[in-house]
């Protein structure tokens, strides 16, 4: 799922878990309500000396983890990775785009409809979502060595 290139060892170094756990979540409440830009990210990003591609990968692995434990839903989830894209996106404008945000807005985004040919009583979410979800966060745990759990 990850953009060519980029593998689960490039993901090295990508997330340092340098927000305090209120913060981040005070960041996906509101990237899920209202989305939030790089402008919206540069004041923390700044207090807490964290390249806006380390921010977005951490919540982004913040939602991951939320949602594999179950404490956050598909809904709120799917929520924040749609409200992170225009930042993950420009932050893909001038560099590689940041690993694993985009690759976990691709898997959240396969809930959001069905296939012609799956039957309607399919579950999208259980079906697309979370195979992809599990192995995005396999894949950085064995890139990077960090996996502090859903600390939510």
């Amino acid at each position: 799922m990850s953009d060519t290139g980029t593998t689960s060892a490039t993901w090295k170094g990508t997330v340092d878990g340098r927000l305090p756990k209120n913060q981040r979540n005070k960041l996906l409440v509101e990237a899920e309500a209202y989305g939030l830009t790089l402008n919206d990210l540069a004041a923390t990003c700044e207090e807490f000396g964290v390249p806006p591609r380390n921010l977005l990968n951490e919540l982004s692995i913040a939602v991951a983890e939320g949602y594999l434990a179950g404490a956050l839903t598909y809904e709120f989830c799917d929520g924040v990775m749609n409200g992170l894209i225009a930042a993950i996106v420009d932050v893909g404008m001038t560099n590689d785009m940041p690993q694993p945000a985009f690759s976990l807005y691709q898997a959240f985004d396969q809930g959001e409809w069905g296939r012609h040919d799956d039957p309607p009583e399919i579950d999208t979410i259980e079906k697309y979502v979370k195979p992809l979800v599990v192995q995005i966060v396999r894949e950085f745990q064995g890139g990077s060595g960090y996996w502090p759990g859903a600390n939510l």
